[in-house]
């Protein structure tokens, strides 16, 4: 597996157990950046606005661009949000969430079966799912004159990029997402059909984000 190349899941899934009266529902989710995962998180506290506690982890990127957060929330220091990051880690998971929705049943379980209640809440919803390979998106524009628009897009389409927007002005505007691994080389082609007149801007994410 390539440096930009990670595993997650294909779509939303979920999974329900108990453990001594605590009843926990683990959720989970693909996620392509910071935001989409904490508008998954919010829609899960929303969706069970009586749980005592919901609990979160998600791996979002890759190498150095990689996110990692996890969060407890207000189970013992360590024991939800932790146990659930790690499991995503070991099985180098990424572009990914994962809730751990608790209903406490009067049985406190401790330091250790917490833990464990919460590592099986994200280890559940992997086993429940479809997992995929993806490739980390790099997003970019590409600035060139209209006579090397053709060959351009064309380029893209080689090298599995998408276009997501395109501005007309004196010159044309292409706004793409291409996978990572093929930065370099679309660097390259653009000088070479614009013979060295285009232009590429780094952006840091899809457009509006």
């Amino acid at each position: 597996m390539s440096n930009y190349r990670y595993r997650t899941l294909r779509r939303p899934v979920r999974a329900k157990f108990s453990v001594k009266g605590s009843r926990f529902i683990g959720s989970a989710a693909p996620a392509a950046d910071e935001e989409a995962a904490q508008k998954f998180i919010t829609r899960v506290e929303e969706e069970f606005p009586d749980a005592t506690h919901h609990a979160h982890a998600y791996r979002i990127g890759t190498g150095s661009s990689l996110v990692e957060r996890s969060f407890d929330a207000r189970e013992p220091a360590g024991t939800a949000g932790p146990p659930m990051l790690q499991l995503l880690q070991h099985g180098d998971l990424s572009g990914l969430v994962v809730v751990g929705t608790r209903y406490f049943g009067g049985t406190k379980l401790g330091i250790g079966g917490l833990t464990r209640a919460y590592r099986h809440c994200a280890r559940a919803c992997i086993e429940a799912g479809e997992l995929v390979e993806r490739e980390e998106l790099s997003y970019c524009r590409l600035i060139v004159s209209y006579e090397a628009m053709g060959a351009l897009l064309r380029q893209l389409e080689t090298l599995q990029g998408v276009v997501v927007g395109t501005d007309y002005g004196s010159e044309v505007s292409i706004t793409a997402a291409l996978p990572r691994s093929a930065v370099g080389e679309m660097k390259k082609r653009l000088q070479e059909i614009s013979r060295g007149s285009g232009r590429w801007e780094a952006l840091k994410g899809p457009p509006g984000s």
